[in-house]
C-alpha cells in the first residue's frame, strides 16, 4: 500500500534530521562547539562595518560574462583598474584598521584575470602593511599561480562546479570543468591556501553537479571550503529563477560535513535574504557549519539554544 503524502513527508524529515545529527556530531568531534560569525567588509550589521573590504582591478568590466551574475557583483564594490589606485586602496584599508581586503575582478573569455601588472602592488602591500589578501583566484596555471605566492597573496578563492555542462552553459568556460581541476591542481602545487566555493543551485537553481564538486575537493589539502547558494539578480538570465529550497542546501551542507570531516565548512554571504536566509541559517547551524557570514539572528539563537559559543570576526568567511 503507497505511503500517504504526509506520512512520506514525515519520512524525508526524519532523514534530514538523522543526516543533521550525524553532521552535527562529526562537526563537534573535529571542530569544537563554536559558531564563528563574519562581517565581511561590503557588509553593514548593526551600524557596523566589517573590516575586509572587496576591490575589482577590473572595475565593472568582465568578459567572460557568467548567466548568473553579468557584471552585477562588479558594480557593488570598490573599484581599482590601474595598479596605482590598487595600492592607494590597501594603504588606505590599513589607515582606517582594515584587517585586509578581497581582490577581484571581472575575467577574459578564458576566466583569467589581469594579475601580472597588479602583482608588484600586491607584493608592495605585503611588505608595508599587515593586511591579509585574499584573491578571487580565477582560472590560472602554475605559473600565475607561482607568481601569486610569491607575491604574497595568502588565499585564494575557487569557485568550483563539478557539471561539466553548467561550467560551459553558466560560467562559459569553454573546457568545462577541467578547467577548474587544473586550477586547483596549480594551486595546490604551489601551495597556495586555496578555499573553494561550492555554489548550490547554480545550474538555474537546480541540483546538478554539487556532490561531483564536493568529491573534487577531496583530491586537494584543504583547511575551509564554503557553501553560497544562487542568489537570482536582476538584470541576468537567471533573474527569475527560484532558488533552491533551503533544505536541500542543509542537506548538501550536511553531506559536505561528513565527506570532508576535518575542513572546516562555512556558509558564505551569497545567499538570498529575507525569510529564506532565516530559514536556511538555522538548519545549516544543525547541519554542522562551523562559520556563517552576516548570520540571521534566528541562527544565532539557534546556536545558543545549542550550546555553541559564537565569535564574530569582522573578515571574509574564508579566514579561521
Amino acid at each position: 500500500m503507497p505511503l500517504s503524502n504526509a506520512n512520506f513527508l514525515d519520512s524525508e524529515a526524519g532523514e534530514l534530521e538523522s543526516l543533521f545529527r550525524q553532521a552535527w556530531q562529526i562537526s563537534r568531534e573535529h571542530h569544537g562547539h563554536r559558531l564563528t560569525a563574519y562581517v565581511p567588509g561590503m557588509f553593514v550589521v548593526d551600524g557596523k562595518r566589517g573590516r575586509y573590504q572587496a576591490v575589482s582591478i577590473t572595475g565593472d568590466r568582465c568578459d567572460l560574462d557568467c548567466e548568473h551574475c553579468k557584471g552585477t557583483l562588479l558594480r557593488t564594490m570598490a573599484h581599482a583598474p590601474d595598479p596605482e589606485r590598487l595600492l592607494q586602496f590597501g594603504l588606505d584599508a590599513w589607515a582606517r584598521g582594515d584587517k585586509g581586503m578581497l581582490v577581484t575582478g571581472g575575467c577574459d573569455d578564458a576566466g583569467r584575470l589581469p594579475w601580472a601588472e597588479f602583482l608588484p602592488v600586491i607584493e608592495q602591500l605585503k611588505a608595508r602593511t599587515g593586511l591579509t589578501i585574499t584573491v578571487h583566484a580565477g582560472q590560472v596555471d602554475t605559473s600565475t599561480a607561482r607568481a601569486l605566492r610569491n607575491a604574497g597573496v595568502d588565499q585564494a578563492l575557487v569557485d568550483v562546479i563539478g557539471d561539466d555542462v553548467t561550467a560551459r552553459e553558466t560560467y562559459h568556460l569553454a573546457e568545462g570543468a577541467a578547467a577548474i581541476r587544473r586550477t586547483l591542481d596549480a594551486l595546490a602545487e604551489v601551495g597556495l591556501e586555496t578555499v573553494p566555493h561550492i555554489i548550490f543551485g547554480i545550474h538555474h537553481g537546480q541540483e546538478r553537479g554539487e556532490a561531483a564538486a564536493l568529491d573534487m575537493l577531496n583530491n586537494y589539502p584543504l583547511n575551509k571550503y564554503v557553501i553560497v547558494v544562487l542568489m537570482p539578480t536582476k538584470g541576468t538570465s537567471m533573474a527569475e529563477v527560484t532558488p533552491p529550497a533551503p533544505e536541500a542546501v542543509a542537506r548538501f551542507i550536511s553531506q559536505a560535513r561528513m565527506e570532508l570531516p576535518n575542513c572546516e565548512a562555512s556558509l558564505g554571504c551569497a545567499r538570498p535574504r529575507g525569510r529564506y536566509r532565516r530559514q536556511l541559517d538555522v538548519l545549516a547551524v544543525r547541519a554542522g557549519v562551523n562559520s556563517i557570514a552576516i548570520p540571521a539572528d534566528e541562527a544565532l539563537r539557534e546556536a545558543e539554544k545549542l550550546g555553541l559559543e559564537t565569535v564574530f570576526m569582522e573578515t571574509c568567511c574564508s579566514l579561521r
